[in-house]
């Protein structure tokens, strides 16, 4: 148990470390310069920790960017899963098998997208050289031990 905790949380500060500049690049929403200097700001930092090469970068956000078009219908699907389980619910609330299948649906939806999302980091971490790896391992440890304890 402790073993897939350490993996989770290892490719959950991947993530951060890796995926959440690209997240708010891709937002948009009337904040698109402010999502690209977000984003340069977080790949610079990643960049500098674990001393990138340029080529690494570009293999990391094409991973990503992949990712992002890959999830993009499950994106969608999870979105609007509440709403629709509601509404379902609204029009006949004796329907239960019905509100249950759209959240099997949207179980389905997110369960693709942690696995997309699994799959990047592994590629992503297959970009990294053996002391990039090792660095990142120092700092999910130095992250971990400054998470407050619940």
């Amino acid at each position: 148990m402790k073993t897939r905790t350490v993996l989770f949380s290892a490719a959950a500060v991947l993530l951060v470390v890796l995926v959440v500049p690209f997240a708010f690049a891709q937002r948009g929403r009337g904040m698109h310069e402010h999502g690209d200097m977000m984003m340069f700001g977080h790949l610079q930092k990643a960049k500098d920790a674990l001393g990138l090469s340029d080529q690494q970068m570009t293999d990391i956000k094409a991973i990503f960017q992949q990712l992002h078009d890959q999830n993009a219908q499950y994106r969608q699907q999870v979105h609007g899963g509440m709403q629709q389980i509601m509404q379902t619910l609204v029009k006949n609330p004796n329907d239960l098998a019905a509100a249950q299948a759209l959240i099997d649906q949207q179980t389905e939806a997110e369960r693709a997208m942690k696995s997309n999302m699994l799959n990047a980091a592994s590629k992503a971490l297959n970009v990294l050289t053996t002391d990039q790896r090792a660095k990142l391992s120092d700092l999910i440890q130095q992250h971990m031990a400054n998470r407050p304890q619940k």
